[in-house]
């Protein structure tokens, strides 16, 4: 069985911290690899595992797998979610506002039932269920397809495996897998399942989604200890990992909702989101509005029985109660509101940025913190190397090394170390090619071949472990070089070098030098501490090949190869490499040093920074994955490289807007912080520390700038220097790992901010889920990370995020629009039937007319003000406080004191001139609604000496009421072009709404439609008024504006007058 190179555990400590992992393994109950072939055996008997030939194992029969796949289930992960369609369609039904129709909806039914005469009652109960199930339809339809997010635990799982049964390998569905399954890993499969691996062969499993490792670790069959974790151990392969490399067989112990990422997707379905903000506000609307209907409806009812003398009782309780519930309330809102954030989405999915939640940008568009990552967002994420400082000396990229080197006995730098007459050039060279995971990889097929010659090789040359070495137990075998040569040719005519950014930048510069495969040849790679972001260095031990044979260890020479922080490195180094060779650490070295690395810092440059020791025996290292055990060697400095990533040309426009609009930005970066001040300089955001706040001496020491904190010290902050720091527009927190991005986020939640962060991957999940919004970067973020985040982009680019910002404060801005017309017509239809009850006047609309008017008239301009630009200072006004509300005070006094009234006067006026058309006073209107106006009426005699009969007063009513209904929705197209702005003159704003043009005249259609046909005047009660009254719409219009008008020059003119805030919605 081929041994993996690593140790037999896995270091995952920085990733569980939150428990939630630990918690998880013990409710799994791993034990299994801490079991021996024997025993794994005797636990699955009928996998009938090869002892001592794993590969060759048979694996279960069909017949056995069929039986298991009935008991157990399929290997599928389905998320506990706690809202089913069923209980989805339930809550659209459950709606306060659709509650209050489908009641007046079946008392409209019980009056039919007790006096079947009463024919508009059962019409009026069938339209309220009709538009009830439409309503609930419609809601229905809307939040199913908002559920269209992320499926990220199902998206990990691959479609098919290879799995032995019955000796043979065999491709099947995932979802068919069973425990007891043998399963076959090979490049490019994801783990199906999790396993207890009996075999591998150079298998390299991505597991940074459980571990938070940037790069794929290593994976082994041995038993491991019992005091090692399942997810600690190197022989469980977990459900979701990507294999990288190798091959491997491993047993089925756990599927579907078993394994660890099913309990994550558990958990995780079932924790209970904190309602957005604008969830809140909508149920606040709600309720506000609900108890306002019923108020009003219960008032009006009592005023119309005292004034019939509790005569017409149900005439009074249709009229005076239902229908003034179905007139206070707006039914066409939740449609708009759902419409409105469809629209968010789309427009923002157009720009590759996707919410999981679509009420999560409203949230966004509030937010007073943005908090990103520097790397990608700040930057292009295009880093080269451009600077080398070694042998105390500095070299401009890589033309002055050419130079060099055409001057040393020795030209060819891809030697071994022991063969090189400059030791320290080849050696930083060796360095930077071996620890480094970027690999070159061919682009034809007869290099792909090659390429897997070259593995083969390279496998048969040498097979080695840190344990056989201890051992003292070596197997080297002998290859040709020249065989080597003419594959590694082969393989790598034409390059192409893959790998994370940093580690790319570094092999291509040691390609433009020397051959960096040839170098690795040269070396066998027996153990590796990663790099990863809490480390910040990577440690490799090498044995290097000799030529002739030879099994005796205490011949072989080996190189412990460190990368890392320069400040960490060079502090931990006893020699320092320069021209005359390895010598003692000085003072003087150590200034230069400091010198060379506040230069680069300077500039704005990311360093690392190299170092090797020559090591006799691997015994003499304790701990290889600590500076503790590795402070007995004797670590020489080789040299530091500066890395460039070039800052985005949209990064400084982007951070002013964020200026303009109020919104602080902090900056997380792991480098240096002098390299963050340089950046942070280059778009002129430091702020020199000692013009802000005084610190003490040891402080002093460690910050440069206040905007520039060293995160080594976030523990030791006091709660007044938190808010000194957090105060500041722009922070830059320098050598900052994902936890101390989750401490930021606490401090900035805790004194009131709003915060958005940015994350890319697993160890930035928890600070994703404790900001009020989370953004994972998809370009270089993993499935973790977009599961914890709320919006994911597919672009790292901090222009995006303001984007996003001004989308939801637009939606914000836009949805107050919608209101504020919505809300605008409530009040005319209220007193078209307050009329009936406080003076006895015909009724101005009847309830068909309200219900056509709240759901097919104003609809289309509802949804269509949720096209509308954004006013043109939008970005240059600060947050909205926590405290401001979506349906404010002012903007109910606007809407229903202000407009409302307006239109109603107008409304008024255009219904009075029908019955003066028709010589008939406001005399005789009073308390006339008793005996006239409906069929089988009293002939009306008016003062004017006209009499009419009660067919004709039918027809006179029609009128007017129609007559009420055109003035109101005229009015309202007038009023549709004012709510397109809340302070920036109409004028100025002009039309560019194309949506806008078109739901107005769809309005106009739909109300000629409603007033003319002669079917639908059956239905609303409505017949065809004078021409005149299509007039009346224009000095009301008239007043509108000027109101408006002047309101918004007011607010421009005098923002801080306290007169002019009851004015400002």
């Amino acid at each position: 069985m081929a041994k993996a190179k690593h140790a037999n555990t896995i270091d995952v400590s920085t990733v569980v911290h939150n428990h939630l992992l630990k918690e998880l393994e013990l409710e799994c109950n791993f034990f299994e690899h801490t079991l021996t072939l024997e025993q794994l055996s005797d636990l699955h008997p009928l996998s009938r595992i090869d002892i001592e030939h794993p590969e060759c194992s048979k694996g279960l029969n069909k017949d056995e797998a069929a039986s298991r796949l009935v008991t157990d289930g399929r290997n599928v992960i389905f998320a506990v979610t706690s809202r089913t369609a069923t209980k989805l369609l339930l809550k659209q039904f459950s709606h306060t506002f659709r509650l209050l129709l489908l009641t007046a909806a079946l008392t409209c039914f019980i009056i039919y039932t007790l006096d079947t005469n009463r024919f508009i009652e059962i019409c009026l109960a069938i339209a309220l269920i009709i538009i009830f199930f439409i309503l609930c339809g419609v809601s229905y339809w809307q939040e199913q397809h908002a559920k269209k997010n992320m499926q990220c635990f199902q998206s990990m799982m691959t479609t098919d495996c290879y799995v032995i049964r019955g000796a043979e390998r065999t491709r099947i569905n995932v979802s068919d897998i069973v425990i007891g399954d043998i399963v076959y890993l090979r490049p490019g499969a994801r783990v199906p399942a999790d396993l207890r691996l009996i075999f591998t062969d150079e298998l390299k499993l991505d597991t940074s989604w459980i571990t938070g490792e940037l790069e794929p670790l290593d994976f082994c069959d041995t038993t491991v200890p019992k005091n090692v974790t399942a997810l600690g151990a190197q022989n469980i392969a977990l459900n979701g990992c990507l294999c990288t490399n190798g091959t491997g067989y491993g047993v089925t112990i756990r599927t579907g909702n078993r394994t660890i990422i099913g309990k994550i997707a558990r958990v995780t379905s079932k924790q209970k989101g904190v309602p957005t903000r604008l969830e809140l506000e909508h149920k606040r609307f709600v309720n506000f509005i609900s108890t306002l209907a019923i108020t009003m409806a219960t008032i009006t009812f009592v005023i119309g029985l005292l004034m019939t003398d509790f005569q017409h009782i149900v005439n009074t309780f249709v009229n005076g109660f239902l229908v003034i519930i179905i007139a206070n309330i707006p039914q066409g809102l939740p449609i708009t509101l759902g419409a409105a954030l469809a629209i968010v989405a789309r427009r923002l999915a157009k720009q590759n940025i996707f919410m999981k939640r679509l009420d999560v940008v409203e949230t966004l568009g509030t937010a007073t913190v943005v908090m990103c990552d520097k790397t990608g967002i700040f930057t292009l994420n295009d880093i080269t190397v451009s600077d080398l400082w070694y042998q105390l000396q500095y070299f401009k990229g890589t033309e002055e090394l050419k130079a060099k080197r055409m001057q040393l006995s020795s030209t060819d730098l891809s030697i071994p170390l022991s063969e090189s007459d400059n030791n320290s050039l080849v050696a930083l060279l060796t360095v930077m090619s071996i620890c480094n995971k970027a690999h070159l990889e061919p682009i034809n097929s007869r290099g792909i071949y090659a390429w897997h010659m070259v593995n083969k090789l390279s496998r048969a040359s040498n097979t080695i472990t840190i344990q056989s070495l201890l051992d003292g137990k070596v197997s080297h075998g002998k290859i040709s070089d020249a065989e080597i040569e003419r594959t590694v040719r082969s393989a790598f005519h034409h390059k192409v070098i893959t790998g994370s950014e940093n580690e790319v930048a570094l092999l291509k510069y040691v390609e433009e030098l020397a051959n960096g495969e040839r170098i690795r040849r040269n070396y066998e790679i027996i153990f590796e501490v990663p790099f990863n972001r809490q480390r910040r260095f990577q440690i490799v031990i090498v044995r290097q090949r000799s030529k002739t044979d030879s099994s005796n260890s205490d011949k072989m020479k080996f190189y412990v190869l460190i990368k890392g922080a320069p400040e960490e490195l060079f502090a931990h180094c006893k020699l320092l490499a320069t021209e005359n060779g390895s010598i003692k650490m000085s003072d003087d070295f150590i200034a230069q040093f400091s010198e060379a690395y506040t230069k680069y810092g300077n500039e704005g440059k990311s360093c690392i920074a190299f170092a090797i020791a020559e090591l006799e025996e691997l015994s003499l290292i304790e701990s290889p994955g600590s500076w503790d055990g590795l402070n007995r060697l004797d670590l020489c400095f080789l040299g530091m490289v500066a890395m460039y990533d070039p800052p985005r040309d949209t990064a400084l426009q982007a951070l002013q807007t964020m200026k303009n609009a109020g919104i602080k930005c902090f900056m997380v970066t792991g480098d240096h912080p002098s390299t963050a001040a340089a950046v942070a300089g280059h778009f002129g955001l430091a702020v020199p520390r000692p013009s802000i706040v005084s610190l003490n001496t040891e402080m002093e020491k460690k910050l440069n700038f206040l905007s520039v904190i060293h995160c080594e010290m976030i523990d030791t902050l006091s709660d007044q220097l938190w808010d000194d720091i957090l105060k500041q527009e722009f922070v830059v927190f320098a050598r900052a790992t994902p936890s101390h991005k989750l401490i930021i986020v606490k401090e900035c939640r805790r004194r009131g901010e709003v915060v958005a962060v940015t994350g890319d991957g697993v160890l930035d999940a928890p600070a994703l889920k404790e900001a009020n919004v989370g953004i994972a970067m998809e370009a270089v973020g993993n499935a973790f990370a977009k599961e914890a985040a709320d919006m994911v982009y597919t672009e790292s680019d901090v222009k995006h995020i303001v984007k996003s910002i001004k989308e939801g404060r637009l939606l914000y801005a836009n949805l107050k629009k919608t209101i504020a017309y919505t809300l605008a017509h409530m009040v005319p239809e209220l007193c078209a039937v307050m009329l009936e009850f406080a003076f006895g006047f015909p009724i101005g609309l009847s309830s068909l007319q309200v219900l056509s008017i709240d759901l097919i008239t104003e609809i289309p301009p509802s949804i269509a003000l949720t096209y509308e630009a954004g006013e043109k200072d939008i970005m240059c006004r600060p947050p909205r406080k926590s405290t401001a509300r979506l349906v404010s005070k002012a903007l109910l006094v606007y809407s229903y004191i202000f407009v409302g009234s307006i239109i109603s006067v107008g409304c008024f006026i255009a219904y009075l001139s029908v019955f003066w058309y028709y010589e008939i006073t406001l005399r005789d209107l009073f308390h006339s609604n008793i005996n006239h106006w409906r069929p089988n009426a009293e002939i009306l005699s008016t003062n004017t000496g006209k009499h009419y009969t009660a067919e004709i007063q039918i027809f006179i009513h029609g009128q007017a009421k129609a007559a009420w209904h055109i003035t109101l929705v005229m009015s309202q197209v007038f009023h549709f072009w004012l709510c397109t702005t809340r302070r920036i003159s109409i004028f100025k704003h002009g039309t560019q709404n194309i949506a806008a043009v078109l739901a107005l005249l769809i309005e106009i259609c739909i109300l000629n439609f409603m007033i003319y046909m002669p079917s639908v005047q059956y239905w609303l009660r409505v017949t065809h008024p004078p021409a005149f009254v299509w007039l009346f719409c224009l000095p009301v219009g008239i007043v509108l504006i000027i109101f408006n008008e002047t309101r918004k020059w007011l607010i421009r003119r005098y923002p801080t007058s306290n007169i002019v805030r009851a004015l400002k919605w």
